[in-house]
């Protein structure tokens, strides 16, 4: 490749990752969570945290994100209900003993994060997030095992 090829080249890649770096900059708090969620998050947060966001309150995205762990905590106890309620015998003990041991890693994970993440209103907000997400993937599991046992 001759030298003016290579700059040519050097200057489209320049312009493509100005172009890629300004989109991401562009990006909207409540996109940024969206990209990071697992299935299961709802909308409404997105929308909550994008008009938090907006008013510049930290307080108010920690509202949006209480409001998803609340939703995500009831989406896991509801799944976990109706699974519990199609299985018998070994199976249901089985279930028991899992949500017994997720329960306790999901506690042991948040005193992990505890002293992990610093004291700041953001380091708050991060681990309020892993806890909605935590609880999103446990409900988004129970989902699929309860989907097997309808289908048998």
């Amino acid at each position: 490749m001759n030298t003016r090829a290579t700059l040519k080249a050097l200057a489209v890649s320049l312009t493509l990752l100005t172009c890629g770096a300004g989109a991401l900059a562009a990006e909207t708090l409540g996109q940024g969570i969206k990209r990071r969620a697992p299935q299961g998050i709802t909308t409404k947060l997105y929308a909550c945290v994008d008009k938090a966001d907006a008013s510049g309150g930290a307080t108010a995205i920690a509202a949006c994100l209480t409001a998803e762990k609340t939703a995500q905590d009831n989406r896991l106890d509801s799944t976990y209900k109706a699974l519990l309620g199609k299985l018998n015998g070994v199976a249901k003990d089985a279930l028991v003993n899992s949500e017994q041991a997720w329960q306790d890693f999901h506690e042991k994970t948040g005193a992990f994060e505890t002293t992990v993440y610093g004291k700041e209103a953001a380091d708050d907000l991060q681990r309020l997030e892993n806890t909605v997400f935590r609880l999103s993937e446990r409900a988004n599991a129970l989902e699929k095992y309860l989907a097997i046992t309808k289908a048998q």
